[in-house]
């Protein structure tokens, strides 16, 4: 058979859709999974749509994301999905077309020889787990087996195949394929290691459990309740593991960082004991300064991927180990100990719950526009079950994170390492085909919207009933309040005084064929939010803003985290400060 129909067959194993561009290098397997009905091909206004798309596939429906784009441009436009996976750990497969294998330079010191001929391997390597280029006919199994087994294992990731147009039509068989024999060795828990680790939580006062991402890449949810609901031992869940936790939860803490709630920040400044479950511990978690995060704390980092364990972001850490979560989460379970439950820990815990709450009575008094922390409390209280929440970049990702209440079985996520503008629009078509029984709500940024709005096209004629809520407030807000805190207001780029335009995004929707709503202040929420996720097909809501809103509180750049702004007096934050 032609080599693109070998390629549609096996890729049909493994998904049903394929997302895509079109072009001169890929006619042929666009050709192939278009004549196929087990597997759907889904083209995108812009390749960038198309691989933000196929990484909220992922996401939502456990199947591989795969991207197919042309040459060049194509592939680069893709680059931006292509990012978000690998920086998040989410698998997926890129095939990225190519010239000719006689149009492919041999010289690299040759800019070009085929049209529109790009080094995609060579641009992709360093965010990407594997990539290779086909030139063998006979290779096409052994590459995509290799690729899908990679993305899939260890600490997961994308993976990219370059593919020759005249490969794509060369005729082949499966039985003329090479087949690639995985390494399916594992990584090992060593017993003293668990051994130091028991006798380090038993010995602490004042511990706390950090569930990372890795815990939800390692499908360990109901074995970290168990050990949760074993030792009793309170949690902070990172942006990634929020939603697998009720807010209200006695046990959770709440998110920590220099975007997230006072009283998480205070709490986990005051351990004596981290036990880091999968989360690299980012700077947006720990602060700009390493040497100020919990300094009275040990810590216990467990992790996939040893190159976490290197303290490149300058965290000492106490005992490394190099596993997968899961291991370490049932080792834990069938081991008889038990922590010794220290009251005044969690009196000190719910008391800065209640003295610090992220959305204040008088927020509620706000009359002539929508409060962000608000309308976020209020979308939590209309949400359903098995609901499936995307926030996009900025700041509607900081007031969705900080304010939305999670008491449902619901699923919140977005690209947080990479983190895109234009991220939520383009991700809730991949969201709403891998998942076409829940509900998807797309929350962006007027800013944001402009970067992949060309999507409400595919929005509107793959019939997809997405809500998409537009938080806007004229501008780049975030931005706004960064040159606010270190420019003295001095605004370039970022709202229409300094040069930004944006459209009347009403307008614009409309002309795609979907429906809009306005909400312009606080009274409108219930009502407003209600016709927008009841409605039958795609709607925007346009959710209007004070353009001066801030992000309230956040940790200003070289600050320990619990010293937040707006600035509390030195004597409150010594009062909620543990003295060791």
């Amino acid at each position: 058979m032609k080599a693109s129909d070998l390629i549609a067959l096996k890729l049909s194993k493994y998904t049903d859709f394929v997302f895509s561009g079109q072009g001169g290098s890929v006619v042929h397997i666009c050709d192939s999974i278009y004549k196929r009905e087990d597997i759907k091909l889904i083209p995108s206004q812009n390749e960038q749509g198309a691989s933000l798309a196929a990484d909220a596939y992922t996401r939502t429906s456990g199947k591989l994301g795969v991207v197919v784009t042309t040459s060049g441009p194509g592939t680069i436009n893709a680059l931006q999905g292509l990012a978000c996976s690998y920086y998040d750990s989410i698998p997926a497969l890129y095939f990225s077309g190519a010239p000719v294998l006689g149009a492919l330079k041999k010289n690299k010191n040759l800019r070009q020889l085929g049209f529109q001929e790009m080094e995609m391997p060579e641009i992709v390597k360093s965010f990407t787990k594997y990539t290779a280029r086909i030139i063998d006919v006979k290779k096409i199994y052994y590459e995509i087996e290799k690729c899908i087994f990679l993305a899939r294992n260890g600490r997961p990731g994308p993976c990219l195949i370059d593919l020759p147009d005249d490969i794509q039509r060369m005729e082949t068989s499966e039985e003329q394929q090479e087949i690639f024999e995985p390494d399916n060795s594992k990584l090992t828990l060593e017993t003293d290691t668990l051994v130091k680790s028991i006798k380090m939580i038993k010995e602490s006062k004042r511990p706390l459990f950090v569930i990372g991402n890795g815990v939800k890449i390692s499908n360990v949810e109901k074995d970290l309740e168990k050990l949760l609901k074993k030792t009793g031992i309170p949690y902070a869940p990172t942006w990634a593991a929020l939603d697998m936790f009720r807010t209200e939860d006695p046990q959770n803490i709440g998110t920590f960082g220099v975007y997230a709630t006072r009283y998480g920040n205070f709490i986990i400044q005051n351990s004596d004991l981290l036990i880091v479950l999968g989360s690299r511990l980012n700077a947006s978690l720990i602060g700009s300064n390493a040497k100020l995060f919990t300094p009275n704390a040990k810590k216990i980092l467990v992790d996939i991927d040893p190159a976490e364990l290197k303290e490149e972001n300058g965290l000492k850490i106490d005992l490394k180990i190099n596993c997968d979560v899961k291991d370490f989460i049932k080792s834990l379970n069938n081991k008889e100990f038990k922590w010794e439950p220290n009251q005044s820990w969690f009196d000190k815990i719910k008391d800065l719950k209640s003295k610090y709450p992220i959305v204040k009575e008088e927020y509620f008094n706000q009359k002539n526009t929508v409060n962000p922390y608000v309308f976020f409390d209020t979308l939590s209280n209309y949400t359903q079950d098995n609901d499936i929440i995307i926030p996009d970049a900025s700041a509607n990702l900081v007031w969705t994170y900080q304010a939305y209440k999670v008491t449902k079985k619901q699923k919140i996520f977005t690209s947080l390492n990479h983190s895109p503008m234009g991220y939520s629009v383009a991700a809730a078509i991949g969201a709403s085909l891998g998942a076409k029984n829940n509900n998807i709500i797309a929350i962006i940024g007027d800013g944001s919207m402009q970067m992949n709005i060309q999507e409400l096209e595919n929005i509107k004629s793959l019939k997809l009933p997405i809500k998409v809520f537009l938080i806007n407030n004229k501008g780049y807000g975030m931005i706004k309040q960064t040159i606010d805190t270190w420019l003295d207001g001095n605004y370039v780029g970022c709202d229409g005084t300094s040069g930004l335009s944006l459209p009347d995004f009403q307008k614009v929707t409309r002309s795609y064929g979907i429906e809009c709503v306005e909400i312009n202040n606080n009274n409108d929420l219930k009502e407003k939010i209600e016709f927008t996720l009841n409605y039958k097909g795609p709607i925007l809501c346009d959710v209007k803003l004070d353009p001066r809103e801030k992000i309230i509180p956040k940790v200003k750049a070289g600050s320990p985290i619990h010293k937040m702004l707006p600035e509390l007096d030195e004597k409150e934050i010594n009062s909620n400060m543990i003295k060791t």
